[in-house]
This record gives structure tokens, C-alpha cells and sequence, in this order.
């Protein structure tokens, strides 16, 4: 090999190497401000993660939408984006109301739990009990998707998985889903229960200026 040539590649090797050394990590900023994502800023951690999910899913049913593309494959992430923003949002209200009860012991709540449908007759059970505005009826529409949500993914597992424990195909017997309309459905569960969770902060807001006042006699 050529003396010369042979020293381009070392040289080439060693820039390469060094480039590789000073690459940011997976997860670190670069120089691109502008695509850099802020962690752990908000006072309310949660709140980032139960948005976040919802907006995603919004990204992709637009996407679909005015493109008439990609639905066969988005689906399954819109599905799973959907029910974990609503799983989030409900124990997020649960914790809320929680706070709020009072005798919060009594009610039977684990957070690992992922069964929409005992998460959502408690957070129901919950803020029924602590905020009087609201009667049943009012939530209509989270727990029709409550229980097409559950009918189709009981465990949390068929939106992402292709197959289950046994083998089996996930979602069978769902042919057709309608992502523009899913998506209607959803946003009007969601903005219901996003106004429960704003009326609970500000009832325990009212609830720890109330406990200021008593503590200052």
C-alpha cells in the first residue's frame, strides 16, 4: 500500500474516533436547540407524560387524515397512545381526589393497576364525592370509551403487542377502525376529564389556603 495512502486512513480512522468520542449521548441536548426536549422542569411531572401521549396521538390521526396514508400501520400507536393518555389522566384524577376525600384510606386504589375498568367507577366514585358540580350522567362519554377500551385490550397489552401470552393474535375480530372518528371520541373523553382535573387543583387550592387561614389562629 502507498506510504501516503496509508497514512490518509489512519488519519481518516483517528478524526472518525474522535467524532465518535465527542457525539452527545442518546439521551443528551446537541446544537439544534430547537430540537431539544426539556425533562423535568414542570412542577407537575405527570402532566407532561399524560399530555404528551395525547398530543402524539392527535400528530398521527392529522397525519392520516390530510394524507390518506400509513393508517394500516399508525393505527396501533394511535390505539395505544390513546388508552395510555386516558389510563394517566384517570390516576391522575384518582390522585387528586384522594387528596381531597375525607377518608381516602377507605377506597381500595393501586397504582399499578391497569384495568380501565375498575380505574374509572373509582375516579367516578372519587369525584363525585368531592366535588358536588358534577352528577353521573355527566360522564357519559368516558365510560362509553372506558368500555370499548377495555372490550378490546383488557390487559393493556393487545395495542401493543402483536400476540398474547398464548399465542393468539392480538384485537382479534376488529377488522376497521376509523382513526379520524376514534380520535373525536377520545378528545371528548379527554376534555371532560382535563376540566375535572383543573377543578380538583383549584378545590385543593382552595382546601390549603382554608388550612393557612385555621393555622394562623
Amino acid at each position: 500500500m502507498d506510504g501516503w495512502i496509508y497514512q490518509q486512513i489512519i488519519c481518516t480512522e483517528k478524526t472518525m474516533k474522535k467524532k465518535k468520542a465527542s457525539e452527545p449521548g442518546l439521551l443528551a441536548s446537541d446544537s439544534d436547540w430547537h430540537n431539544n426536549a426539556c425533562l423535568n422542569y414542570m412542577p407537575d411531572h405527570g402532566t407532561a407524560y399524560t399530555e404528551g401521549y395525547r398530543r402524539a396521538a392527535d400528530i398521527l390521526i392529522k397525519h392520516i387524515d390530510e394524507s390518506g396514508r400509513d393508517q394500516d400501520f399508525l393505527v396501533y400507536p394511535v390505539l395505544f397512545l390513546y388508552r395510555h393518555h386516558l389510563e394517566l389522566l384517570i390516576k391522575q384524577i384518582i390522585g387528586l381526589a384522594l387528596a381531597l376525600a375525607e377518608e381516602p384510606d377507605k377506597h381500595q386504589y393501586k397504582k399499578d393497576d391497569h384495568n380501565l375498568n375498575t380505574l374509572w367507577p373509582l375516579a367516578q366514585k372519587l369525584i363525585l364525592e368531592v366535588d358536588d358540580s358534577y352528577r353521573p350522567s355527566d360522564f357519559r362519554i368516558v365510560k362509553e370509551v372506558v368500555k370499548a377500551l377495555h372490550q378490546a385490550d383488557e390487559r393493556a397489552t393487545d395495542f401493543r403487542y402483536a400476540r398474547r401470552n398464548d399465542g393468539t393474535r392480538s384485537l382479534e375480530g376488529i377488522h376497521y377502525v376509523n382513526t379520524r372518528r376514534f380520535g373525536e371520541k377520545m378528545g371528548e373523553a379527554s376534555d371532560l376529564l382535563d376540566g375535572v382535573d383543573n377543578g380538583l387543583r383549584y378545590l385543593l387550592d382552595c382546601k390549603a389556603e382554608w388550612n393557612q387561614i385555621l393555622d394562623s389562629f
